[in-house]
């Protein structure tokens, strides 16, 4: 065969192929390898804890825990904490007295230096308390800014809202 005949049969063979032919004969360009991200520094913001000290308790410790009396009587489970206004002091505690399986119980507040803390062998926060359940129960009902809001309110209407529709209330006659 000659030059020119090789050469017709090449650009004759290369006319005659589909795309699909030409995406066999291409391979497709390498790929830059993925960047590899560095870790980020990560750097505490002022005032953070890291983590819990040896000294302390974390709130939700205490919450739902039964607190029991020194004759080993449960009293109830502790269900809020009271703080101050500011937050930086934990100044009582809200403990459910009385009743059964929720119902007829109370909420009955005191100051947290009557909770007595003590770490269990088993990790658990043992809660006791120098008052007997029946004082408790006895004493009268913690009633939370919330309850005092919606106390004075049901008096404002209760004392706003007539008993009985009186002359005063009832609509002028038409002329």
């Amino acid at each position: 065969m000659t030059r020119k005949t090789a050469a017709s049969v090449a650009a004759l063979m290369l006319a005659s192929l589909t795309p699909a032919h030409y995406a066999i004969a291409q391979t497709a360009p390498p790929q830059p390898a993925p960047a590899v991200e560095q870790p980020k520094v990560m750097a505490p913001v002022p005032g953070q804890i890291l983590a819990q000290e040896e000294a302390t308790i974390l709130g939700k410790d205490i919450v739902g825990q039964t607190v029991y009396a020194p004759d080993k009587v449960k009293i109830g489970n502790i269900s809020d904490l009271i703080l101050s206004k500011d937050g930086k002091a934990v100044e009582g505690f809200v403990i459910g007295v009385g009743g059964f399986l929720g119902i007829g119980e109370k909420s009955v507040a005191l100051k947290f230096d009557r909770l007595q803390i003590s770490p269990e062998a088993n990790g658990v926060l043992h809660l006791a308390m120098d008052i007997k359940k029946d004082e408790l129960t006895n004493a009268p009902t913690f009633k939370s800014k919330k309850d005092q809001v919606a106390e004075k309110e049901a008096d404002r209407i209760r004392t706003e809202t007539p008993t009985q529709p009186g002359p005063a209330s009832r609509p002028a006659p038409k002329p």
